[in-house]
């Protein structure tokens, strides 16, 4: 099973959307694919299940918690018509960052404990964590669990250092998983402009590893959100839904 941390220090890069367009293109190839919404703004939460209470079911807040049923599989939820399932997040994931702020405990190891659950059973391909902005609880907590992260990435000025100073973390994160590492930065929202060239062209040469395929920016995205389909199904045909299904076979296909 592998395991995708979808993640970048910066809000509005596309991290939910990609995670969408990677569950989706992965679904449709056959595979089974499980998605944990680690952000407290719930996004990938509600574009799936958009009236779901989150004091309903179980979270990644449970989870990480030690209050989740002790069977993963009793901790999610299907998505129809689909081979995707979801761990929904929760705005109870904002009182866990408070905690870690007061030096209060909880487990930051729990969702890797339920990756290793979620593993010995051999009924999942992919396991796709959607994590929020910055080092939460909760991020940091999928960043323990995840094999590989994947860094979404407008091209602006603002973007590059944190970017280098993701990496470092990183890297400092392997003392405590070692076998975590940069999958690549994935450019989004290309446009064909000269400062987006240039960009470009500087972030290739930083030594980070960076996909060869771009996405490029259409107004077609937020319209998938509001029809709540993932681009790849909402518009087929459109230039970040073809840019996405490129990326998924370069990026999977780069293993066999």
């Amino acid at each position: 099973m592998r395991t995708i941390a979808i993640m970048n220090l910066k809000g509005g890069v596309g991290k939910t959307v990609t995670a969408l367009a990677l569950g989706a293109a992965l679904s449709s190839a056959g595979k089974r694919v499980l998605l944990v919404d680690c952000d407290g703004q719930m996004s990938l939460t509600r574009f799936y299940f958009h009236d779901l209470d989150p004091d309903n079911v179980t979270t990644v807040a449970d989870v990480l918690q030690g209050t989740a049923e002790a069977v993963w599989e009793d901790n999610v939820l299907p998505i129809l018509g689909t081979n995707i399932q979801l761990l929904p997040g929760s705005s109870g994931l904002y009182a866990l960052d408070a905690a870690a702020i007061q030096g209060l405990g909880f487990g930051l190891c729990k969702l890797r404990d339920f990756r290793d659950a979620v593993a010995e059973d051999d009924e999942v391909d992919y396991m796709i964590f959607d994590c929020p902005p910055g080092f939460t609880a909760a991020s940091v907590s999928a960043l323990m669990a995840a094999g590989e992260v994947v860094i979404p990435m407008l091209v602006d000025g603002f973007s590059f250092a944190g970017t280098q100073d993701m990496a470092q973390q990183i890297s400092n994160l392997r003392r405590a998983n070692q076998g975590v590492r940069i999958a690549g930065v994935l450019i989004t929202q290309w446009h064909n402009s000269d400062v987006v060239r240039q960009g470009e062209q500087l972030l290739r040469s930083m030594g980070v590893p960076v996909f060869q395929q771009t996405i490029r920016r259409t107004d077609k995205v937020p319209e998938s959100t509001f029809d709540r389909q993932p681009i790849v199904q909402y518009s087929p045909g459109s230039a970040a839904s073809q840019d996405y299904r490129k990326w998924v076979a370069e990026y999977i296909g780069r293993e066999g």
